[in-house]
């Protein structure tokens, strides 16, 4: 979800001012959009991300906790010991939109590969 969400904001032309990497003079307005623009980053912002990704799902999101059930109420939105038959049915709808989601940048992928813009200039 979070890929298709970067690739609108990038699509969009929506950046952070300043720079990327100042010692490379490169600012984040200069990257491409898609597959090639993460292979204009400086290989030590690539470690960042990856040191943060890994940071997340050590700490916050455990690998241990399959069920994705991390103990996070939010008020009636998911009440569970409550509602129990809402569980499923939000837990299934959870999954589904993350199966779109992928579904959804795959073909982001596919046809920038192909050099077909789903995306209007």
């Amino acid at each position: 979800m979070m890929a298709m969400l970067g690739t609108f904001v990038h699509n969009n032309k929506w950046t952070f001012d300043g720079y990327l990497s100042p010692s490379a003079g490169l600012k984040f307005s200069d990257i491409d959009n898609g597959i090639g623009g993460l292979f204009q980053v400086p290989p030590a912002g690539l470690l960042q991300i990856l040191i943060f990704m890994g940071f997340v799902e050590l700490t916050w999101w455990p690998a241990t906790k399959l069920d994705g059930d991390y103990g996070v109420r939010l008020g009636k939105i998911n009440n569970w010991e409550q509602e129990p038959a809402k569980e499923l049915r939000q837990k299934n709808a959870e999954l589904n939109n993350g199966r779109a989601a992928m579904m959804g940048i795959l073909a982001l992928m596919v046809h920038e590969k192909l050099g077909v813009s789903l995306i209007p200039n």
